[in-house]
Parts: C-alpha cells; structure tokens; sequence
C-alpha cells in the first residue's frame, strides 16, 4: 500500500511539473477556461504537497485525529464573477423586511433595541442588540434570539395610497401633440367699428364727400345689375339656340329616309332635282348618305364604272349644287363610293378596280377635284377606316396620274407667265 502511494504520489508530481497541454489562445473564452485549468493545477498541487507532509495514515497520529484530512475540504473554487456577486449578497435584507425590523425595534443585526444586562430598563445601544457584546442570553452582536426567519412578514399589498394609485393602470391623457399637429382655428378677423364721418379729399367738406361716395356705390351697384342682365340674355340666347338646333335635328332625323327616298325616286331629275334640294335647306341629309343610298338602292349589285348617275341631267346637277366650292363636301362623296365598294369586296370590272374608275368619273363631272382627293388620302378618322386601306392601295394608279397632272399643270401656268 505504501508503494501504490508512493506511485501515486510519483505520477502526480510528474503530472504538475510536466503541466497541462497547450490549449489554442483563439478567443478570450479559451483565454479564461486556460486561466481557470491553471488555478485547478495550482490547488491539485497544493493538496498533494499537504498530503504528503500529512500523511495517510488510517490508526490515527499523536493528535487524536482518526481518519480525518488534515487539509480540510477542498475550496470552493471561485470560478466567476456571478459566484462572488452570489457570496456576497447572502446575507441581503429586502427595504420591506428591514423597514418592519425598524417598526419592531430591531437594530441592524437582529436584536430588539437592547435591553440593559442587569436589569429590564431599556437603554439605547449602538447597534450591537440589547445585550452585552458577548451575551448568548440578551441576544447582544453575536447572541442566539435572533428572530426566525418564518416570522417576518413580507408586504402584502402597496405601502401607500400613492403606491396604489401608481400600480393602478391609468388611461394615456392628451397631450399637446395632438393639439398642436391638429388643425389650427380660423384667426378671427378683427371687426372694427363703422366709421361716421366720410373720408375727405383735400377742399372737399363732409357732405361732398358723402354725396361723392353714394353716387360710386349707385354706380356699382347699376353697373353690377347690367352685367348680371347681359349673362341671362347670353344664357336665354344660348339655350333657345340649342334647343332650336335640337328640335331642327329631331325633324331632320324623322324625315330623314322619307327625304333619302325622294331623292333618289327618279320624280325629279337635273333642274327640278337641283331646285328641290335647295328647297329642303337644312333638313336635307349629307351628300355622303344621298349618294351611298343611291348607290344601295339604284345600283345594288351591279355598279356602273362611268357613273352614269352623275351626268347633270340626272343627279349630277343636285350633286354639284351641293358639293361645288366644299372640300369637306367632295370628300364625302369620296366616302360614300368607299364604303360602297367595300360592301362589294372591293370588285374589278374591265381590268380595272371598280373604286379607282368610279374616283376617275367624279373628277370628271367636277364632283371632286384634285385638293379633296389629297385630303381623302391624307385622312385618318376612325368613322371612315372601313375599307380605307384597300381603297388606298387600289387607286394607286389614279393618284400617280392625278400627280403627273397636276406636275403638267404647273409647267404650263410658268410657260405663260413667260
């Protein structure tokens, strides 16, 4: 047994001079595991070296210490702040608990106040109870009636009225936030008191100056009410206006097809048709109606290149009455004979398209010249798109034409200048 602790003993003193293995310094958390592994070492070494002067053995020694380590227990090891902080707030008192000890009379470490040590007569002592210093009976500093822990009463409820009102949730008050980013009043005007006498110009008297002042505000107040008249007529005017036209469109709209029929029944022709269409002054419909229910009605199927229709004989006379000097006018007759032919699917008779020869006959009877085709061409209303685009590309030939014309024109009017 002695040999086994000798190797012990051997093995340990080897263990501490040799020392821990190295650990990586990567933080300073490893910094203080590092610090805390040292201070262990140093005690391990401590309590070897006290055993080994000690000795281990179990009949007891000269003192009569059977079986006890000398040494002691092994310390406590004070490895943290939170440990230290927990030692030495052990003996902390809670303010309530010292506040009932100062009600009872209790001085600082337990005691009642102290009472003298020969007799019950209280005295005032010095915060060592009412004991001697020594006294195990009186309960002085270090006596033995100090009071049980179980018997301290802790707070049950607010010390105060004010503690209650605290602890008592209480609705959030306005504040002048809301005062100031509201909307801020209307300032009030100060209303000053009427004034008696006039102001005066420089050698005027008071009455002058009133009589100068009435006659402005007469002249205000006439010259206010004509205004006033002027915008009623305006409005009157304009609303008799608007409902004349209105009623003028309403007839026009009911005697619209019984006025399309007339047109083209045939009982009237050249003069006689001319003189009748002047006759119906505003009533009568657009050009471009007259001529597509024409062509509808009359021609249907079967269209006439030439446009025969437009000799002034027949309908060409009304038309020309209509559409001479009018380039808006022109061009709706221009619509009519494209909308017309796109009915027809656009159809080519004679080896030519049936759009582009009728184009060809309005030039010729003057019911369309050489401006209004420009203007047709150049036409982007959406009321007239159907079938534009294939109109466009099927007269590309006439344009070209009207466009050398028109070129040949020119040089003849420069040749007689010269």
């Amino acid at each position: 047994q002695f040999e086994r602790r000798a190797d012990r003993m051997n093995r340990d003193r080897e263990r501490s001079e040799r020392g821990p293995p190295p650990v990586p310094q990567n933080s300073r958390f490893a910094a203080a595991a590092a610090d805390y592994e040292r201070e262990n070492e140093q005690r391990e070494r401590e309590r070897s070296e006290r055993r080994r002067m000690d000795g281990d053995d179990r009949s007891g020694d000269r003192r009569g210490n059977y079986g006890r380590d000398l040494g002691g227990p092994p310390p406590i090891p004070q490895n943290s702040r939170f440990s230290a902080a927990i030692d030495a707030d052990s003996d902390y008192v809670p303010p309530e608990m010292r506040n009932q000890r100062s009600e009872r009379g209790e001085d600082r470490f337990g005691g009642r106040g102290g009472s003298d040590r020969d007799g019950d007569q209280p005295r005032e002592g010095r915060g060592f109870g009412g004991g001697g210093r020594y006294d195990r009976d009186r309960g002085g500093r270090y006596g033995d009636n100090r009071r049980d822990i179980n018997e301290i009463e802790l707070p049950r409820g607010p010390r105060s009225s004010v503690a209650a009102e605290e602890n008592t949730l209480q609705p959030p008050t306005n504040s002048r936030v809301a005062e100031i980013l509201g909307p801020k009043k209307p300032r009030e005007e100060p209303v000053l008191p009427p004034v008696e006498a006039p102001l005066t110009l420089p050698g005027e008297d008071e009455e002058a100056a009133k009589a100068r002042i009435e006659k402005k505000r007469r002249e205000e107040e006439e010259k206010a009410a004509l205004e006033k008249k002027k915008a009623e007529e305006a409005a009157a005017a304009k609303a008799a206006a608007e409902k004349e036209a209105a009623e003028k469109a309403a007839k026009a709209a009911a005697h619209e097809t019984d006025l399309l029929n007339a047109f083209i029944s045939g009982d009237k022709l050249g003069d006689d048709l001319k003189q009748w269409c002047a006759d119906q002054g505003e009533l009568l419909p657009s050009v471009e109606k007259l001529i597509l229910h024409l062509l509808t009605e009359k021609e249907q199927k079967n269209p006439d290149p030439g446009c025969g229709w437009a000799e002034p004989e027949k309908y060409g006379s009304a038309l020309l009455s209509l559409v001479e000097d009018n380039a808006y006018a022109q061009m709706q007759v221009l619509w009519a004979i494209q909308k017309y032919c796109d009915t027809l699917g656009f159809p080519k008779l004679n080896d030519e398209y049936v759009v582009q020869s009728m184009f060809r006959a309005m030039y010729k009877y003057d019911l369309a010249e050489a401006g209004a085709f420009d203007e047709w061409k150049e036409d982007e209303s959406k009321e007239n798109s159907r079938g534009k685009m294939k109109a466009v590309i099927q007269t590309i030939d006439w344009f070209n034409w009207l466009e050398a014309d028109d070129d040949e024109d020119d040089e003849e009017y420069e040749e007689e200048e010269e």
